[in-house]
């Protein structure tokens, strides 16, 4: 198991109060509606990755497996923005601003209570983007629950950024 870590050399800045996961979920649900009206942009594609990224960066560092990336790949069916009406914004929101908590939680030694929740909670977000979490049991059964814990925060980001580039990474497996 590797432990993946970006320096983009970018530092984004957000407020203190400002919470990345509903900022995150704003964006995807208006990009989605643009997206209704008016079709893929390349601009709201963009905006949406640059969220994207912002979140992921608050989940660095993450427990990955060589391979994952490609096996979930090819398990996504849709695009981030084509995740409603599966899930609501808010729980998309609150989902990925959990993560961030259970994260930084895990990372200060504290424990966490509320897990089967959180497993719930982004088993949704993985299924409603065609993933389905039983796949990859074997992942993230382990006797060590922070490793696993980790395992399925991991699933989550990189799941949410292979979706939020689905057509490119479409292109670049063919």
């Amino acid at each position: 198991m590797e432990k993946l870590s970006i320096d983009t050399g970018v530092k984004q800045t957000f407020p203190q109060d400002m919470r990345v996961g509903s900022a995150l979920s704003h964006i995807v649900a208006a990009a989605s509606i643009v997206e209704e009206l008016e079709g893929e942009s390349e601009d709201v594609d963009l905006t949406v990755i640059k969220y994207v990224d912002a979140w992921i960066n608050e989940m660095l560092p993450i427990n990955y497996k060589p391979g994952l990336a490609e096996v979930l790949g090819s398990k996504i069916k849709k695009k981030l923005t084509g995740i409603f009406p599966e899930i609501s914004e808010n729980e998309l929101g609150t989902t990925l601003d959990e993560a961030i908590e259970v994260k930084n939680s895990i990372e200060h030694g504290e424990i966490i209570y509320d897990y089967a929740d959180l497993e719930v909670r982004i088993e949704r977000v993985l299924r409603s983007l065609g993933v389905d979490i039983n796949y990859f049991s074997n992942y993230l059964e382990t006797n060590n629950f922070g490793e696993k814990v980790n395992n399925l925060l991991s699933l989550l980001v990189l799941t949410i950024g292979i979706a939020a580039v689905r057509k490119k990474w479409t292109a670049e497996l063919q």
